[in-house]
């Protein structure tokens, strides 16, 4: 490895560091609690990975007025004061999920209507806070869910279908609590920041259909791999033998509030100013991507590579920072997660390009259904993978990212962070 390689490799494990230890992202939770009006007492029910430390703000800053309160989180070692911390699963659910689940739901129940409700939403809120429809079991739920994540879908897309195969998505937390002061702050971790899509919406109306949930099934060509209780759902839904999710136009909830954090624009703004005062030209995207991790990678190395062949109006040293979340086709047996992927897809397309790296990020700590966050690559990766007799295309053809970038010492973990903001990626040019 060059130094140059080295001085960016450094730099991007600063990056990751400081989004760790949350020094590029604070959303201000007390500030934005003060700005609302309560009620009676306070109840504080959360779901998603960040659910525990959005609690942990809302306790210090409500103190003794909290009543009571739970939130489902992926590890539940930690321990709050006055709010129950209970553990579900990531990115697909489990019995963890459903009980605690069920746990909670009965716990909204009996939450008097005099009192307000602080509903804490972030991503992974949907397989944590998951409670399968009538007749659906939490195995063919699951591999639904396993279906759907590795055929392409977007994010929105898969949510559509979740908001109709579970009973706590969909606005219907918020049709339980149609009657309460409801205070829902959410945590955006998907391209739009749209609430009714972060977490599968549980607090909002939702405008999807039982229709649209089977039309997305058809389209990724997956209707006749599901679990047949899911069609049967499905199909009782678009006759009318199912109630459909609450609907904007008909849910008059007079005493709901909603605040959508978009973290992950705040975030990139953040890391951008970072490497400014590195030093380097800066450009952040203005807008998340969602699309094919393929696409995601040709825009960011095409971006990269016209910076080197003076194209670009920017000039070396240059960081380039987007986010956004990408969807994988998976077609091959290996192992990996989005972040992974796009490294390695870009590490080919960089290929003997002098002075470019890459940092992929899941700003979870969680990248797919691995214990990896990401991949820091370089021009030279795939140069000395090929060095080493490793293939890249094969691995990538087999979608087994993470057995690449084990062995090219190019994966990056941190653990869970606490956060979920989207996935990042920079990429340092000269």
């Amino acid at each position: 490895m060059s130094e140059k390689s080295d001085q960016h490799r450094s730099l991007l494990e600063n990056v990751v560091d400081n989004i760790v230890d949350g020094n590029f992202f604070d959303p201000d939770l007390p500030g934005i609690l003060s700005s609302f009006q309560t009620e009676g007492r306070i109840w504080v029910l959360g779901a998603g990975k960040a659910s525990f430390e959005m609690a942990k703000e809302a306790e210090d800053y409500f103190g003794s007025q909290i009543k009571d309160g739970m939130v489902i989180a992926p590890e539940s070692s930690r321990e709050l004061n006055q709010v129950q911390v209970f553990k579900g699963a990531h990115p697909y659910p489990d019995d963890d999920s459903v009980s605690a689940s069920y746990e909670l739901w009965e716990l909204a129940k009996k939450i008097p209507e005099e009192d307000t409700v602080v509903f804490l939403l972030s991503g992974g809120a949907s397989s944590l806070f998951c409670i399968p429809a009538d007749g659906i079991e939490i195995e063919e739920y699951r591999k639904t869910f396993e279906l759907l994540l590795n055929s392409g879908a977007s994010i929105k897309q898969i949510n559509v279908v979740r908001k109709h195969l579970s009973e706590t998505a969909g606005g219907r937390l918020g049709q339980l609590l149609k009657e309460h002061k409801l205070i829902s702050i959410i945590l955006s971790d998907v391209p739009g920041d749209k609430p009714e899509v972060i977490g599968s919406g549980s607090s909002v109306p939702d405008p999807s259909t039982f229709k649209e949930a089977f039309q997305i099934l058809k389209q990724f060509k997956l209707w006749d791999d599901v679990p047949h209780s899911v069609r049967i759902h499905l199909s009782k839904g678009m006759h009318g033998d199912s109630p459909e999710t609450p609907k904007p136009e008909t849910s008059n909830w007079k005493k709901h509030e909603v605040n959508v954090i978009s973290g992950a624009g705040m975030l990139a703004e953040n890391v951008g100013s970072y490497l400014s005062d590195q030093g380097f030209n800066v450009q952040v995207s203005e807008e998340a991507y969602n699309t094919d991790v393929k696409e995601v990678s040709k825009k960011i190395c095409s971006d990269a590579i016209s910076i080197l062949s003076k194209k670009s109006d920017m000039k070396p040293p240059a960081a380039l920072v987007y986010y956004g979340e990408s969807t994988v086709d998976v077609k091959g047996e290996g192992k990996g997660g989005r972040n992974q992927e796009l490294a390695l897809n870009a590490a080919i397309s960089i290929e003997g390009q002098h002075s470019i790296s890459l940092l992929s990020f899941a700003t979870d700590g969680i990248d797919g259904p691995t214990d990896a966050a990401g991949a820091i690559i370089n021009s030279g990766t795939t140069l000395q993978a090929r060095k080493n007799k490793l293939e890249p295309e094969n691995f990538l053809q087999n979608n087994d990212s993470y057995h690449f970038h084990k062995q090219m010492d190019t994966m990056l973990k941190t653990g869970a962070t606490g956060n979920n903001l989207m996935d990042l990626q920079v990429i340092l040019v000269g």
